[in-house]
């Protein structure tokens, strides 16, 4: 009998590959660099660029060269709370950070979480945060005043990241507002508040700042 190439068989006539008769639905075969390997369905390490298991809560992630990487999702938040004693600003005719003493969550993701009402991301790739803040506050001197708060990186304001509320003596309102931010390692994240009027401090009884991988 003649010898036939392997390639010169028809198609329909072709075995199936080595072992497909014991590999269940959805399975592949994954070679074990020593001339074997066996059926099983694709983990992370057999993605190109990975090299473990990752942690739990990571995600696999393109790096645009060409290989997969596995990455976490930033998240973080503070907080204040004091109605009896609030934070007070006083009379910050211009835009002046807020900061209070804050408390942390406690179950950030590379996400610092300060004392000093500021959010800082630690990761190493960049990342837009959808970043929300909340404060109730009112003004302490005069008729009706514009209060202004908004959310500033690095010490500059986020455009379109304004809120503003008009109140009267001792009239506590909400402030709160959100923005999508890109950030690079060492970004850090704060709010600052604004009297459009002539005169009054801003008392703050509440305040809140989130930040969450933007499309999470």
């Amino acid at each position: 009998m003649a010898d036939i190439q392997h390639s010169a068989i028809p198609d329909g006539q072709r075995h199936e590959p080595k072992g497909i008769s014991t590999a269940t639905n959805k399975q592949v075969y994954i070679a074990n660099g020593s001339a074997s390997g066996a059926w099983s369905k694709v983990g992370p390490i057999s993605l190109n660029g990975v090299t473990t298991n990752g942690v739990s809560g990571q995600f696999v992630a393109v790096d645009g060269t060409g290989n997969f990487v596995l990455a976490s999702a930033p998240s973080g938040s503070i907080y204040f709370y004091n109605i009896g004693t609030p934070y007070t600003l006083t009379y910050p005719a211009v835009f002046t950070k807020a900061a209070p003493t804050t408390i942390a969550s406690g179950v950030s993701t590379l996400i610092t979480e300060g004392t000093n009402a500021r959010l800082t991301y630690t990761g190493t790739i960049p990342v837009n945060l959808d970043v929300v803040f909340t404060v109730s506050c009112d003004q302490a001197t005069g008729a009706n005043r514009d209060i202004e708060a908004a959310i500033y990186k690095n010490g500059s304001l986020v455009n379109g990241s304004n809120g503003i509320i008009t109140t009267t003596t001792g009239e506590k309102h909400i402030i709160t507002c959100h923005a999508d931010v890109p950030v690079v390692t060492n970004d850090y994240i704060e709010v600052y508040v604004k009297n459009g009027g002539a005169s009054g401090d801003v008392r703050i009884y509440t305040y809140s700042l989130f930040a969450t991988t933007a499309g999470a």
